[in-house]
């Protein structure tokens, strides 16, 4: 597979509390966007991955088999990655209450296997079309699937960006997991809430059938969204299952 990534401050925001990190040895995949108003969420969005990573390393996921079993692997790395940012937030008074979303994708042969806590996404593009994959723990999206407010309403509500599940912000944060069918055409998009609240599924979309290499795709998102706008942080992973050998 080819992967691309890049994370940027974005047009507005006078510091960058996203975080991207990329295990190629692993295929293993994570973004992380500090909460917005918590106090370091740049030290949160960091060492989260940092944990993960270590969790990763240590505890190796292609020893592990079986939809169930990773599922059961991501929810203990994400309670140990939940047990370390809650230690961390304890060790000095400026972290105190520190929180940030976190999502990875595994990719495993021909499937996609997705984590997500918070509103940080992961998207497939599959023949011409893009799917959400995650579904944001956010305030308005329970509102939404209660029935209570419409998509559109949803858009312009004044707890649009409100979350209701991070990192660190309770004891215990089970992710929400998933797993798809990837074919060899198939590609993947990981990207903070500074991405898709400015770049439209049909712009992604563009944009990824005009790349053939992922870091350029990367580039062009981030860049995308700052032209329309870029009013918060900004990341992306871009994933191309091609294989190497077909390229």
């Amino acid at each position: 597979m080819r992967v691309g990534y890049l994370t940027d401050m974005g047009m507005k925001r006078p510091k960058n509390e996203d975080a991207v990190k990329v295990l190629r040895d692993s295929n293993f995949f994570m973004l992380a966007d500090g909460v917005g108003g918590n106090k370091s969420g740049e030290i949160a969005s960091t060492a989260v991955l940092d944990f993960m990573a270590d969790y990763v390393y240590n505890n190796p996921i292609e020893l592990v088999e079986g939809s169930e079993a990773i599922f059961v692997y991501f929810e203990n790395a994400v309670n140990f990655v939940n047990e370390s940012i809650l230690q961390l937030s304890s060790t000095r008074p400026e972290y105190a209450g520190m929180a940030t979303t976190l999502v990875f994708a595994y990719v495993d042969h021909k499937i996609l296997y997705v984590g997500n806590v918070g509103d940080s996404r992961v998207y497939f593009l599959h023949k011409d079309e893009v799917h959400q994959i995650t579904d944001d723990h956010t305030y308005v999206n329970d509102l939404v699937k209660m029935g209570a407010i419409t998509r559109r309403e949803a858009d312009n509500h004044y707890k649009k960006n409100v979350i209701t599940r991070a990192i660190g912000a309770n004891a215990y944060n089970n992710p929400d997991c998933f797993n798809i069918y990837m074919e060899p055409d198939d590609r993947v998009l990981l990207c903070s809430d500074g991405l898709y609240e400015e770049v439209s599924d049909k712009e992604i979309l563009e944009i990824f059938e005009e790349s053939d290499d992922m870091q350029d795709c990367a580039e062009r998102l981030v860049e995308r969204a700052n032209l329309n706008g870029g009013n918060d942080n900004i990341s992306v992973i871009c994933i191309d299952m091609l294989e190497e050998s077909d390229e």
